[in-house]
């Protein structure tokens, strides 16, 4: 009888120390998330002239696309310059969130041993549907339809120009565009 008593008693503290444990783990938030830092936070928002000007100093060439499609213009810069990382927005309604802006730019100088061979790249695109390898202006290119980011579905584009990253979030435009845009691509000079 004793032992039956103690038996109920251990089962009613170990089902009440699970469901405290149960309560509090489900309440507390997740310490990692899957999205990146937020880049506001440590970058400021910044003129080309200005961006330009910190590149110079880095010896960074700034290559940019002279046709954008669907009436997109330069919204926004946001700058954050050691390490230099430069996010550029395009909206065709003055949209500067870097997040949902129809079009983004980051750039990013990268260690040459990162940067993929066309043939890494060609390699990579045939195991996937939704990867596409180009050589535009002898610059490898990987586009990756159906991409996720921020939340959304989107077309993730990489170019690798003279050791730097240019990667576009462009969840509004077609592949067509796409390759319009970066055919277009020219080094910038500031006046």
């Amino acid at each position: 009888m004793i032992s039956k008593r103690k038996n109920i008693l251990i089962g009613l503290f170990l089902t009440f120390t699970l469901f405290i444990i149960v309560s509090v783990s489900t309440s507390i938030k997740p310490l990692i998330t899957s999205e990146p830092p937020d880049f506001y936070s440590t970058s400021k928002e910044v003129s080309l002239e200005e961006m330009m000007n910190v590149a110079s100093n880095y010896d960074i060439s700034i290559y940019l696309p002279t046709f954008l499609p669907n009436d997109l213009k330069l919204t926004a810069i946001y700058l954050k310059e050691s390490p230099f990382i430069a996010i550029l927005v395009y909206s065709s309604v003055g949209n500067k969130d870097y997040k949902s802006a129809e079009l983004t730019l980051e750039i990013a100088p990268v260690d040459p041993k990162w940067i993929p061979t066309f043939t890494e790249l060609q390699s990579e695109a045939e195991k996937s549907q939704d990867k596409t390898a180009l050589q535009i202006n002898s610059w490898s290119v990987l586009i990756q339809e159906n991409a996720y980011a921020y939340g959304k579905y989107t077309m993730l584009i990489n170019i690798w120009i003279e050791e730097v990253n240019y990667l576009y979030n462009a969840p509004t435009l077609t592949v067509q565009d796409a390759i319009g845009m970066l055919e277009s691509t020219q080094v910038v000079s500031v006046a």
